[in-house]
């Protein structure tokens, strides 16, 4: 008896420890970034799978992976489901665990209110009964999150994070390890105790690059990043940045990617590389664009795929039952009443299941319609940052104007000009519905308006005539740049003790051709060579033009442009 007994444990053991097996090739899947493959593994386990504990590790692991793929309403599907089992089955242990995933869920979806909720409920389950190590971890991990994200109680996070640690340590659960010590990290980085976290964020990304955890290696960088620059180790925190961008590019992180690529744009500003800067600012809204693109055509695409699946079953229903009545005419005359019936019958549930996938098809286009919105309003979202950096630039430039001598003031006021024109440039893009042209006269109307004030102090006389027509956004940006230029070089190198001082700005479109034409009545000094505009040639490559500069009366430049 003793024997029989002790094979039943034996055996009920390698069945606990064959589930856990199954999962914890879903969850490296997962961890490696391999989500579609994840979904698929999953998938064929659930269809062999006849033990309610792997069903329900099975549904949480799909929630987790459609939750990473941010279809949050397959995520919560599969999180209904697994819950369903739970209470069917009475597991404290999975109970607990599935409102941590679920205090999970809606944090990662900025409803703290929620997940706290999600949290209380697992606090009660606690209260009452001993849990298993591994989920206690995760409970402490994901309290350490929130008392950072949302109550913001430092010393609360890191005695969380610092359980969690130790429970993680202890089981080797690489995953918490990983976020208990960015969460430790993240509470020395507030303490402005940068030297403190970068020790900690180092260590982090050497342990993810050790254990081949893709996604939070890139997750780290982000924090690592933040911790240099704020230490001002600027260089540093560059190369870091161009590391990790091409990192999350390879691995296709397009997330992390965009971070980066904006982190590196601030970087240069930073190390006075404006050059460097506005390319990356151009790329970065490029490949926010592109990924909010991607993201819609995916979309739509999939929706069109099973659309066209369903209505193609639907047709080869309908071509059965036809066949099937016609054979039921051809057998028997006298049920020529019933086949009328039936066929009046099948009318009835064709009119049904049109009406059926009708609608579907239209709740199918509101969910796409709400998902469009929801990007315009990201891409929106997107804007506004950019154009209140562009304004914090503006407005630190202005405060260091106010600081500084008179004898470094042009020089600033140069650099301030150059930024207002770029951010003009941003500003009438975000507000146009055509987002690949501008209306040229408007936008050189606001950079001139910018330099009223300079004309005024200066006693110039200013006249200003341009075409209304739109330029693409490239073409724009570069003659705003050379217009701008032209302004601060006029101001500050040609006029000399002159009582008349004037500058004449002509830009139209004739024949398909833009003539630039900018004249100030300057004065020469002898002697005195004239300042090379290097940055006006540069910007004349840019637009695949060549100038002309006459000094014969005062100082004259000119180019045309075939469209």
């Amino acid at each position: 008896m003793k024997s029989y007994i002790l094979f039943l444990l034996i055996i009920f053991q390698w069945s606990f420890a064959q589930h856990d097996a199954i999962y914890a090739i879903g969850e490296k899947l997962i961890d490696e970034n391999k989500l579609d493959e994840a979904k698929i593994y999953f998938e064929n386990n659930l269809k062999k799978a006849t033990n309610n504990e792997l069903k329900i590790k099975l549904f949480v692991g799909l929630a987790e992976t459609y939750k990473l793929q941010l279809d949050y309403n397959a995520s919560n599907k599969y999180y209904t489901e697994a819950y369903k089992i739970i209470k069917k089955t009475n597991n404290i242990q999975l109970e607990f665990l599935y409102h941590v995933k679920m205090a999970e869920f809606y944090r990662k979806r900025s409803l703290h209110i929620e997940s706290v909720a999600q949290l209380e409920k697992a606090t009660v389950i606690l209260k009452k009964n001993k849990i298993k190590d591994l989920y206690l971890a995760k409970y402490y991990n994901r309290k350490a999150a929130l008392f950072t994200e949302y109550f913001h109680i430092k010393d609360s996070t890191l005695l969380y994070a610092k359980k969690s640690l130790k429970l993680a340590k202890k089981l080797n659960d690489k995953d918490n390890i990983f976020y208990s010590l960015l969460e430790i990290a993240g509470v020395y980085e507030r303490e402005k105790d940068y030297e403190t976290s970068i020790k900690y964020l180092e260590e982090i990304i050497q342990f993810a690059k050790s254990n081949n955890l893709l996604q939070q290696e890139a997750d780290a960088y982000i924090s690592y990043i933040m911790a240099l620059a704020r230490s001002n180790q600027l260089e540093k925190a560059l190369n870091v940045a161009l590391y990790a961008a091409n990192f999350s590019k390879k691995h296709k992180f397009y997330y992390n990617e965009i971070i980066f690529n904006e982190n590196i744009q601030n970087l240069y500003f930073r190390l006075n590389n404006t050059e460097k800067a506005y390319e990356y600012l151009k790329y970065r809204s490029e490949l926010t664009t592109k990924y909010n693109e991607l993201k819609k055509e995916e979309l739509v695409l999939n929706l069109e795929t099973k659309y066209k699946s369903k209505e193609k079953d639907n047709i080869l229903k309908i071509n059965a039952l036809k066949i099937i009545n016609k054979d039921k005419e051809l057998k028997s005359n006298k049920a020529k009443i019933l086949i009328i019936s039936g066929l009046f019958v099948i009318t009835i549930l064709i009119t049904f299941l049109i009406a059926y996938f009708l609608r579907k098809s239209k709740k199918a286009n509101q969910k796409l319609q709400f998902l469009s919105d929801q990007n315009e309003f990201l891409l929106s979202e997107a804007n506004h940052r950019i154009n209140n950096n562009l304004q914090l630039i503006i407005i630190l430039i202005n405060n260091q104007l106010e600081k500084s001598d008179n004898s470094e003031n042009i020089e600033i006021k140069k650099i301030l000009n150059k930024i207002s024109s770029i951010a003009t440039l941003h500003r009438h893009l975000y507000k146009s519905k055509d987002k690949k042209k501008i209306d040229i006269k408007n936008y050189l109307h606001d950079i001139y308006s910018n330099f009223s004030d300079l004309f005024k102090q200066n006693n110039i006389i200013s006249n200003f005539e341009v075409a209304s027509f739109k330029l693409k956004i490239d073409d724009t940006m570069y003659i705003g740049l050379i217009v701008t230029e032209l302004y601060i070089n006029s101001i500050k190198h040609a006029f000399h003790n002159q009582e008349h001082k004037q500058i004449d700005f002509n830009f139209k479109l004739e024949n398909k051709q833009i003539i630039f034409n900018y004249q100030d009545n300057g004065e020469l000094i002898t002697n005195k060579p004239i300042p090379k505009p290097t940055l006006i040639h540069q910007l004349c490559r840019q637009l695949e033009v060549d100038c002309s500069i006459s000094t014969t009366k005062g100082f004259q430049f000119t180019f045309t442009k075939s469209l």
